[in-house]
């Protein structure tokens, strides 16, 4: 807690602060010695490190905290044409400490918020690897890796020579069966685990970190950062060693901290947000209407500060320490008032989440086992041949396996595997050296968003329906899902099938001014009004960092002199705003959020009407659900995982019924319905009469 009131929840701060008589302890070195340089070797602490952990000192490096560390290790092993890995959506200080080393930077999805150990080990034998940073506990996730995984990444690690770098700042956190590094450290394994005083140790301002590793390494750092000789200053150094004289204090936090993490949990689960299990003092929670903007309104409104995570490149979440039980009790109440109990309970779903016996499901063409089964190990080969570009290269026309590898970095013999089974499933033809689609293969790549949206999105939550369905794992606690990969595959899918309906639809239209709600980066904006000279546009987002993306877009385009863009919650009852310049109004893919957050359809809509008061036309796309008892032949695309993962994420998918009647019931007349690319998805144009 600041003296200005602010309750800190965005920097993984511990509230109980250091063990009893560190604080005096550093008070009695700042009163003794504050004349005197620190000792540029940290001698004391290190021997105090060593004795802790039973390594040799020569075993141990002290930095200005773990960020120091990250950037000496950095630029020790580091240069010019040299490649590190990196877990996407982690630390950023991992990727701006390469690029001062001018190294490059290869990023590695995680896999339902976890570090993807076969990806990891694969990536190991790139050419030009030489180190791999692993965030373990993984911030801002807070999973965390089991020895196993740890043991087989050191291991690939040493037989690629490859130096993994195990960043275990909330280590301490974590259960002690997933302590691991620091032992393979004292087996003699080549690997450096950096570690810190400024989370459970209550440190923070002092900024002490270190890092241990095998002796040649350790000197290697060391000589690097004799160029900033006396970076951990005495006071920090005085109160690490002094902290290090309390041992219980570790397991004391951790209890605390734990029992304090559960009440946090039963908070987010009354209010019906989503979150990660975690191993550390954060937790990673689903933002209702995005992260900045939560974040935003518990700052505003209850003084609460909470983490983005857009920075992260996590869109659409927001990060929370762990604080004090009564801490946790203020942010409860602060989420209860900024999120609307879940309207689940009061919208009934449709499609395959309906009440019983509200619908009909017939029976509908059989697949064959061989189909399914073959159908699911196709469905990973294809996201992993998109996400190694693949599919994009042979868009082009023939390539050869050689370039193909020369792309994407791949080993061969795995490489190899996948297009053969992409070969047995009728989608490449293989030649003596040369891959390239069949016609099959070229109308697959069209829908191959879906498979990065469902296989990769949603494969954690698919793998684990059992658990789910019997209570026995939670979504949002041990079940997540990938929304990095959810928006990737939905943008693949846009630009596939449905711009070129959006296109048909809006040059239909007469407008002159145009307002995008959910404008995202503004490409749809430049779109519809980029060409026309005479037309303006206004971009409408609650997520600030979107919104930022938005300007710098239509900055590059050269049109902020007729597009702009306002962070604003059109639904905001406290602070509405009103937009009277509009003909027309565009919202794609969003409104079942809004539909959900309100629980009244009718009612958003006529929320519309009155922000947009002069508006003449609304373009509206959404995905609704499936007309099943009205379906025959085959099984469509996508609509099944659609419906299924909502029905699991207890979030109501609902009729094309429900929104024609919410239409009309705001006044709205539909001039076009058009099928939007996606099955069940449509694109509605309205008129308003004007």
């Amino acid at each position: 807690m600041n003296d200005d009131g602010i309750l800190r929840l965005h920097c993984n701060e511990n509230p109980y602060g250091p063990p009893d008589g560190v604080v005096e302890a550093a008070a009695a070195e700042l009163r003794e010695n504050c004349s005197l340089y620190p000792d540029s070797e940290s001698a004391v602490l290190r021997s105090r490190l060593a004795a802790y952990y039973d390594v040799d000192e020569s075993m141990v490096a002290v930095g200005n905290g773990a960020d120091e560390l990250v950037l000496l290790t950095a630029l020790t092993f580091l240069g010019p044409g040299d490649a590190v890995l990196v877990t996407d959506s982690t630390f950023p200080g991992y990727a701006a400490a390469a690029a001062l080393a001018r190294a490059e930077v290869r990023g590695l999805p995680l896999s339902g918020h976890r570090v993807d150990v076969d990806a990891l080990t694969a990536g190991l034998t790139q050419d030009g690897v030489r180190l791999a940073f692993v965030c373990n506990p993984h911030n801002p996730t807070g999973t965390v890796l089991d020895p196993a995984a740890v043991e087989h990444i050191i291991d690939r690690a040493e037989a690629a020579g490859v130096i993994p770098v195990f960043d275990e700042a909330y280590m301490e956190y974590a259960s002690p069966e997933y302590e691991y590094a620091v032992a393979a450290v004292r087996a003699g394994r080549r690997l450096i685990v950096l570690r810190t005083f400024s989370k459970l140790w209550g440190l923070a301002s002092l900024r002490a970190g270190y890092a241990l590793g095998p002796k040649d390494l350790v000197a290697r750092i060391a000589a690097t950062h004799r160029s900033v000789p006396f970076s951990v200053n005495r006071v920090a150094h005085r109160a690490a060693a002094a902290a290090l004289d309390h041992p219980e204090h570790v397991e004391l936090n951790r209890t605390r901290n734990a029992e304090a993490r559960e009440l946090l949990y039963s908070a987010l689960e009354s209010a019906g947000v989503g979150y990660v299990a975690s191993q550390t003092n954060f937790v990673l929670v689903e933002a209702p209407g995005g992260g900045a903007e939560l974040a935003g309104r518990l700052a505003g409104n209850h003084g609460i500060a909470t983490r983005d995570l857009d920075i992260f490149g996590l869109p659409g979440h927001i990060r929370v320490t762990v604080g004090t039980p009564e801490q946790v009790e203020r942010f409860s109440r602060a989420l209860g008032a900024e999120v609307p109990r879940r309207p689940g309970q009061r919208m009934p779903s449709s499609g395959l989440g309906a009440p019983r016996g509200a619908e009909d499901f017939p029976t509908l063409s059989p697949q064959d086992p061989a189909s399914l089964f073959n159908g699911y190990v196709g469905a990973h080969v294809v996201l992993a041949l998109t996400e190694l570009r693949v599919w994009d290269a042979l868009g082009e026309g023939p390539r050869s396996l050689d370039e193909l590898l020369e792309r994407t970095g791949a080993d061969e013999a795995r490489l190899s595997a996948l297009l053969r089974v992409a070969a047995l499933l009728g989608h490449v033809a293989l030649g003596s050296d040369t891959v390239e689609l069949t016609p099959a293969g070229r109308e697959l790549v069209d829908h191959a968003g879906y498979f990065t949206w469902g296989v990769g999105g949603y494969g954690e939550l698919m793998a684990r329906l059992s658990g789910l369905a019997d209570g026995s794992l939670a979504f949002g606690r041990e079940v997540g899902r990938d929304g990095g990969r959810i928006a990737a595959g939905s943008g693949l899918v846009g630009r596939a099938m449905m711009l070129p309906v959006e296109e048909k639809v809006a040059s239909a239209v007469d407008y002159t001014s145009v307002a995008d709600l959910g404008c995202g980066d503004a490409s749809r904006l430049i779109r519809l009004c980029g060409t026309d000279t005479e037309r303006r546009g206004l971009g409408i987002e609650v997520n600030a960092a979107a919104c930022e993306s938005a300007r710098q877009h239509i900055d590059r385009e050269r049109l902020s002199h007729r597009l702009d863009v306002v962070q604003a919650d059109v639904l905001d009852h406290v602070d509405r705003r009103t937009f009277p310049d509009i003909d027309l109004v565009t919202s794609f893919l969003m409104m079942h959020d809004l539909f959900e957050l309100t629980g009244d359809p009718a009612g958003v809509m006529r929320t519309l009407r009155d922000v947009f008061p002069n508006a003449r036309h609304f373009m509206i796309a959404d995905t609704v659900a499936q007309n099943w008892s009205a379906h025959d032949g085959p099984l469509p695309v996508f609509s099944a995982e659609f419906e299924l993962v909502h029905t699991f994420m207890d979030t109501p998918i609902l009729g094309l019924d429900t929104y024609e009647k919410a239409f009309a019931d705001a006044g709205l007349r539909v001039e076009r319905r058009e099928p939007f690319g996606t099955p069940s998805t449509w694109l509605w144009l309205l008129s308003t009469g004007r």
